[in-house]
């Protein structure tokens, strides 16, 4: 059975492509227009990021990590359970909304009547319906979408969210070299950290960091596009053509969200498929886990400690495992019975928090599942490996 490493190039592409039109829509709007008062009000008692229901929720919510990682107080709230959550947000807070095109519009007109009037919410979203709101920023996503499951424009308002976080980032470097310049006699280690700041990263208005960021964030998958290993590539077409029983995803922290989301959309193209975390794993998370099961683990260094304490164990109970690193001589790497090469630089400027590297490891997780034409058009049957 032939595997076409070629259909995972264009789908990559047209992540690439998304992410252009982004990037020309923020231009030709300005970045101050497009982002708005979003980076000048940075709340107080935090970012509440929601989101609507299906596989964007994971989206959200690692877009909310990202920017707790970064010192921007961040709480994610499921869409579904809006009533419990929302309506507790104090003034001071505001809400980062991720909506899809796809999904109902009487879902959002709920949860934004859960939002106390005061608080400001900022939607990222490329439906052109939305009922109008309050206050606030409309953050348009406008990638080229021209896939049956739209997951381009899921990376892209992933890459947005990223954005964010570099734009606070930079935002809060200048409270930072304001204070040095205000309060010269300052404490010894603010007035350290203010001139480390100063002497490490060049300041830019925050809404310039933040196109900057989404301009790496597509330089990222389109180095991912052109570096790639089409033997890995071909290898791991034909691994998930297997007749699995199931497909578990694991990660730890930032590459565990993406690997949520991965699993939810392995679900919608009807490969039986659950997300187990890594350090609940070896406290008897393992019984689904056998010789019928494809395990995926994504870690940036390839060293995490809690991945690599739990993959033994998989691969005792005989799962056949493929990594997902940017370090293909990793500890990870070499446990694996196939490992394939993910990584970018990451677009937050003190690099807090993962960004560029999960959007391309994302992207290229993605791009290989749906792709991946025997498992999808034949339910599963084939594969290349006994």
């Amino acid at each position: 059975m032939k595997y076409e490493a070629s259909a995972v190039q264009a789908f990559l592409q047209r992540i690439v492509e998304s992410l252009d039109a982004q990037i020309q829509h923020i231009e030709a709007a300005s970045p101050r227009t497009f982002y708005g008062n979003v980076f000048s009000e940075i709340p107080e008692a935090g970012y509440w990021v929601a989101t609507g229901k299906g596989r964007v929720r994971h989206i959200a919510d690692k877009i909310s990590a990202s920017l707790a990682s970064t010192g921007t107080p961040s709480y994610f709230v499921d869409a579904a359970n809006e009533a419990h959550g929302l309506p507790l947000l104090s003034p001071s807070s505001r809400v980062l909304l991720l909506w899809r095109r796809h999904q109902p519009v009487a879902d959002l007109v709920r949860l934004l009547e859960a939002v106390p009037a005061s608080v400001a919410v900022d939607i990222v979203t490329d439906a052109t319906d939305l009922p109008a709101k309050r206050t606030g920023n409309f953050f348009r996503i406008v990638g080229a979408e021209s896939s049956a499951l739209e997951v381009p424009n899921d990376i892209v308002a992933l890459a947005v969210g990223d954005s964010f976080v570099a734009g606070l980032e930079s935002a809060r470097k200048f409270t930072e070299l304001d204070f040095l310049k205000d309060h010269p006699k300052g404490s010894l280690g603010k007035t350290i950290a203010a001139h480390r700041t100063a002497r490490e990263i060049p300041y830019l208005p925050p809404p310039v960091q933040a196109l900057n960021a989404l301009k790496e964030e597509r330089e990222g998958v389109r180095s991912l596009l052109e570096g790639i290993d089409i033997t890995a590539v071909t290898e791991w077409l034909g691994v998930f053509s297997r007749p699995w029983e199931r497909i578990i995803t694991t990660g730890m922290g930032k590459p565990g969200y993406c690997m949520r989301y991965l699993a939810f959309l392995l679900n919608e193209l009807g490969r039986s498929s659950f997300y187990l975390h890594p350090a609940e794993g070896v406290h008897g998370d393992l019984g689904r886990i056998g010789e019928r099961s494809l395990v995926v683990a994504y870690s940036h260094s390839g060293e995490t400690d809690e991945v690599l304490n739990i993959l033994p164990r998989m691969k005792e109970r005989g799962a056949t495992l493929l990594a997902l690193a940017n370090n293909t001589a990793s500890t990870m790497a070499k446990a694996a019975d196939a490992v394939l090469k993910a990584g970018a630089p990451e677009v937050d400027p003190i690099r807090k928090a993962p960004t560029g590297s999960t959007t391309a490891a994302l992207s290229l997780a993605t791009a290989l599942v749906c792709s991946d034409r025997p498992a999808t058009e034949q339910g599963n049957r084939g594969g290349i490996r006994s």
